[in-house]
């Protein structure tokens, strides 16, 4: 497995935690900001970005899209498409997209 394979798959683990507490958040009708993970390549990271259930909702619809902590971007596989004062939003490039696109588990986030 390439690095970009390898940065993919990890990324989509902290995808599914956070997938998680979204669903939890909506079952419970959960409205405040949350503690999701950060969904950077970095297995060891245990940052969290606080974010409302909704705007997760809304930045995970293109599963191509991942939050993660400033500094926590990697240019060889992904492109910053949004700055926030706590969080970036970044999108998947080249074999880490292609990676993404293959492993998503969220069925209705695919891209038609």
């Amino acid at each position: 497995m390439d690095f970009a394979e390898r940065a993919g798959r990890n990324e989509e683990i902290f995808r599914q935690i956070n997938q998680r507490i979204d669903e939890g958040a909506e079952q419970h009708h959960i409205a405040s900001a949350l503690p999701f993970h950060c969904e950077c390549n970095d297995l060891t990271c245990t940052d969290t970005i606080e974010l409302d259930s909704a705007t997760y909702d809304t930045i995970a619809a293109n599963a191509l899209h991942f939050i993660v902590k400033p500094g926590h971007q990697m240019d060889e596989i992904e492109n910053v498409i949004s700055e926030h004062e706590t969080f970036y939003v970044v999108e998947k490039i080249g074999e880490a997209r292609a990676e993404v696109e293959r492993e998503h588990p969220r069925q209705r986030h695919r891209d038609p």
